[in-house]
């Protein structure tokens, strides 16, 4: 009987079939411009149908990388919703294909020294989300790594940043809803410590405070965690004060789906008895009953802007001196959970 070979395809095994040589192949698989596109098209597609896998240990001990990217979220046990959690990883997964992803949880560790326990990587990813990361951002900059702080505005001098801008994406629903003729207003907040609770509140606040005919209901500001369950108690103290707002802005549209959860049970329809926004645009908002109306933040955009970053910064095409700082723009998506009142 015939030995099944199981040796695993290499690059000389892919030049033999190809019929040139192992430096052809590696060039080509490598996109260099040294081979023609007939000829690079050719091997790349035997090294596919051979089911070819690069050696990453090798590669790195010639070019002195782990091929290794951190990527550190403020919180992986509460507060960072699932859409999003899973919407950053796709994003940078499709982005840094060649790399091995480490994820963590800041939440987790119990000091910055922690980061580098296993190592160094060859560039960290901040998908951050309160002022206490700073210090481990300072710590990975300081030993040297290439770094990017995506979500939220940080500190740290010379740090490549791109955020989104809540503030006023939240200060354009609200003004929406004062157009609708909506006068009485209810919050429910985020995570206390995350800088998107405080300017996300900030918009809510001063684009009614523009409008004289428009207040907060004081008693309808609740503190939440960007949770369904949060949103759900959240809501339940709301309907069950002596004075009752027109439209509850919540925090995020997991936040949203608790609240209406909550207004079934107390027999409520939204919009018809009270309106609600959320905040993210989450894959479910448009098939939530009724569609929710809330403001779209473009995590694939935000989270594209900051690996491409990264990777100038680890292929040593940009300085870490020549910091990009960009905001990025939200827009408001209106459905069906918004009662007009004119």
């Amino acid at each position: 009987m015939k030995k099944e070979n199981l040796d695993r395809t290499t690059i000389k095994t892919i030049a033999k079939a190809a019929g040139v040589s192992h430096t052809t192949v590696s060039r080509a698989l490598n996109d260099s411009s040294l081979v023609k596109p007939q000829t690079k098209l050719k091997i790349k597609r035997l090294a596919d149908e051979m089911g070819y896998i690069p050696d990453i240990n090798a590669k790195g001990l010639v070019s002195n990388k782990a091929y290794v990217v951190g990527i550190y979220f403020s919180r992986l046990q509460s507060g960072t919703s699932s859409n999003f959690l899973a919407e950053s990883i796709r994003q940078v997964k499709k982005l840094l294909a060649d790399y091995t992803l480490a994820i963590n949880g800041i939440d987790l560790m119990p000091n910055e020294n922690a980061m580098l326990r296993n190592g160094k990587p060859d560039g960290a990813l901040f998908i951050s989300q309160c002022e206490n990361d700073d210090s481990y951002i300072q710590h990975m900059r300081d030993n040297g790594v290439p770094v990017v702080v995506i979500n939220r505005k940080t500190k740290v001098a010379g740090v490549t940043n791109v955020i989104p801008d809540e503030y006023h994406g939240v200060f354009q629903a609200i003004e929406y809803a004062i157009r609708l003729g909506h006068k009485k207003f209810g919050l429910i907040k985020g995570t206390p410590k995350f800088t998107s609770t405080h300017y996300r509140e900030q918009g809510f606040r001063d684009a009614i405070a523009k409008h004289p005919e428009a207040k907060v209901v004081e008693q309808a500001v609740i503190d939440g965690n960007y949770s369904r369950e949060s949103g759900f108690h959240a809501m339940n103290k709301i309907l069950m004060n002596s004075e009752f707002p027109s439209l509850v802005f919540c925090s995020n549209d997991e936040t949203a789906a608790g609240a209406i959860k909550s207004c079934q049970k107390f027999g409520l329809q939204v919009p018809t008895d009270i309106s609600l926004m959320g905040f993210d645009n989450a894959d479910y908002a448009k098939f939530m009953v009724p569609g929710l109306t809330t403001i779209y933040k473009p995590v694939d955009e935000i989270t594209r802007i900051g690996v491409e970053q990264l990777k100038d910064l680890m292929e040593g095409n940009s300085k870490s001196d020549q910091a990009l700082k960009k905001i990025v723009t939200t827009e408001l998506i209106i459905r069906d959970s918004v009662a007009d009142l004119r």
